[in-house]
Formats: C-alpha cells, sequence, structure tokens
C-alpha cells in the first residue's frame, strides 16, 4: 500500500499476514522530502485498519535498534518493545565442514512436533523472544501448525535420539538464513554445519544467523559480522488491535 499525492508516491508499506491472528508490517518508506509531513504514521495506521479487515489481533514489527526515529514513531503509535535479536554474516569456508560426530543430524519429521514445541518451550532462545521465532526478518508465534508446514517444507533438521538440538533454515540465492538454532553446544555446530554443507551445495556463499544474543554462535567455526542492516542488532516491537466487526 501507499500513499500518493497529485500523482506522486510519498510513501509504501507492505502488510503480510503471517498467522491466524498475527499480521508483520514491513518495508516502511517515506520519501526524503515528504518526512515530517505524518506520512509513516498514516500508511501505519491503513496497514493496522487493512490488518484487522482479515481478523488481525496483533501486528509486529522490526526496527534496527539504533534507528531512534522509527523507534519513537513505533512507540508513540502504541507499539511496544517485545524482543531483541542480533543478526550475523559468515561467509561458507571452503573445504571440509565441522560436524561433530556425537551430534548425529538428520532432518525433522512431522512425529518430532511435540519433542520440538516441548524443546523449544524450555529454551532460553524462545524465552528471550517471548516465544516469536523468525522467518527471515518476520518473527512469528510458536504454535504447532508453523512448525508441521516447515518440516514439511524441510525447513527443519534435529540432532540427537530424542531432539536435543533444533536448527530452522532458508536458502536464498547466494546467502542462507538460520532462523533459529537451539541445543547443546555441539549439536549447534552440527546442525550450523550441515546448514551450510546443505546451502554451500544449493550455490549460497554465505549465511545470515539470528540468535538472541552472542552466546549461540559461540564455538561455532565460522567468522561472524553484524548485518550491516542492523549491526547492532534489531527490535521486535508489538501492537494489540480491537477485532474488527467487518469480516
Amino acid at each position: 500500500m501507499s500513499v500518493e499525492e497529485a500523482g506522486r508516491t510519498l510513501g509504501s508499506l507492505h502488510i503480510v499476514i503471517v498467522g491466524r491472528d498475527e499480521a508483520w508490517l514491513e518495508g516502511l518508506w517515506v520519501q526524503p522530502s515528504a518526512r515530517g509531513r505524518g506520512v509513516a504514521r498514516r500508511l501505519v495506521e491503513e496497514g493496522e485498519r487493512i490488518a484487522q479487515g482479515y481478523g488481525v489481533t496483533i501486528v509486529r514489527t522490526a526496527v534496527p535498534s539504533r534507528d531512534y526515529a522509527a523507534m519513537a514513531v513505533a512507540e508513540g503509535m502504541g507499539f511496544r518493545r517485545l524482543a531483541e535479536a542480533s543478526v550475523v554474516l559468515a561467509e561458507i569456508q571452503a573445504g571440509p565442514i565441522d560436524l561433530p560426530y556425537e551430534a548425529q543430524v538428520v532432518p525433522a519429521r512431522l512425529s518430532d512436533v511435540a519433542a520440538f514445541v516441548a524443546l523449544l518451550e524450555a529454551s532460553p532462545t524462545m524465552a528471550a523472544w517471548r516465544r516469536l521465532v523468525p522467518l527471515g526478518w518476520r518473527f512469528r508465534q510458536l504454535v504447532p501448525e508453523l512448525i508441521r508446514g516447515l518440516i514439511k517444507d524441510d525447513r527443519v533438521l534435529r540432532s540427537g535420539e530424542r531432539v536435543e538440538g533444533v536448527v530452522v533454515f532458508a536458502a536464498h540465492g547466494e546467502a542462507a538464513v538460520v532462523s533459529l538454532l537451539d541445543g547443546p553446544r555441539a549439536h549447534r555446530q552440527a546442525l550450523y554445519g550441515a546448514v551450510a554443507e546443505r546451502a554451500r551445495a544449493e550455490g549460497a556463499r554465505r549465511i545470515a544467523l539470528f540468535a538472541p544474543d552472542a552466546e549461540v554462535w559461540k564455538g561455532i567455526r565460522g567468522v561472524f559480522v553484524p548485518h550491516p542492516w542492523c549491526p547492532d542488532g534489531l527490535v521486535v516491537v508489538e501492537k494489540r488491535l480491537g477485532r474488527s466487526r467487518t469480516h
């Protein structure tokens, strides 16, 4: 959606319905010459109205930690800080990739859903992220239906006989995204290595890794650097809406 004036686009915003009652706002952009005129507020308000029409009761978005202007707009419109994440990049190395033998990695199965959810519900990662799972730059509520869909799409690997470690990932051209990596240290290395092997075979050259803090990639072999879009991390903000009576 966009705001126009005299045939000229002043700003735009994308609204993505990500669940039964969840929506994600992304790509907010305002023409530099139009800033300070309330364009961003108009876009967000219209985005909320459209989302409500589809039964959405929660809208979220992510803001770079040091983007104080964007954070001020969000908080001024009733959004509250919910969670924080670090995003780092690493080049996929040439040659053999470390895969610890004590942590066998296999694709997750639908029968693993309950164990997968139980592991994450008890993990510090999900506690830090308020039960939200990042899928790329969008964070979604952790629910069994979401996990089943990810497993069907072959986006989940597990390690250990009883699901001791898990990784959620996706490959996008030259880059792969590790949205979630959890488990004991050796398992994290094995899972990361398995993703790196698969991504490299598909032509990817680097991996973007989302984590609540630096503890996740400690012990993983690779040189990690901050993502240029959010070098100091990002903040997920959330706003609860009333239900629309029009749908």
